[in-house]
Order: structure tokens, then sequence, then C-alpha cells
């Protein structure tokens, strides 16, 4: 007898890390840009990917950016964790996450909550 798990749009997640939507990210994946849905310090989801990677492929992430000024180069590696159909979207969770890319991400959260202070 085969086992079905069945997941809804409306499970809760049991994720350590809480995901922000501010201050959106831009990841290069690969050689590819994307810009973040939500992040956190263990992953990520991003829209408009286009084809649908298998759960389990890993991916380069070679910059993290949240504006011009504010870059870091990185070698960390990232796992496709879910492909959530009908969104076009794909979550990541970080396999890799190198010290310059921690720190980064360290302070994008700072900003995010300076960000909302404004406003």
């Amino acid at each position: 007898m085969k086992r079905v798990f069945i997941t809804t749009g409306y499970r809760g997640h049991n994720r350590k890390d809480h995901r922000f939507e501010v201050p959106k990210l831009h990841l290069t994946l690969g050689t590819h840009e994307f810009a973040t849905y939500d992040w956190s310090l263990g992953g990520f989801r991003i829209d408009d990917f286009a084809g649908r990677p298998p759960v389990g492929e890993k991916v380069f992430v070679r910059k993290i950016a949240y504006d011009t000024d504010r870059t870091a180069p990185t070698n960390s590696v990232a796992v496709v964790t879910r492909v959530l159909l009908g969104k076009n979207q794909v979550a990541f969770s970080f396999n890799k996450l190198d010290e310059a890319a921690y720190d980064f991400l360290e302070k994008a959260s700072m900003h995010r909550l300076s960000q909302l202070a404004k406003g």
C-alpha cells in the first residue's frame, strides 16, 4: 500500500527563522538574478522562477543585495525545498551559508527594523 502525504496552502510552518518581505533581497543564483518574495537566515522564496526545479536541487548563491550600495558577494549554497504550483514560486533553504552572507542577512534584518520604524 502506497502512503500519500497531502499538504495544503494553509498548513502552518515549523520554521525557527521568521521570514521577512522587507527589505526585498536580490540574489544571484548561478548566473540569474532574482528578487525575493520573502527571506530569512534559513532560506528564501522567489517569484517568477522559470521552470520547475526538482526538490533537492542545489543552486549556488553568488551575490546578495538589497539596494545598489548594499551588496555582498557570497559562496553559499541553497537547496530547493518546495515548488508552489499555481504561484510560480520556489522555496529554498540555505544548505551552506558563508560568513559574509550570514553577516549581510543580519544587517538586512536590522535595516528592516529601521524601515518599519519610519513608516
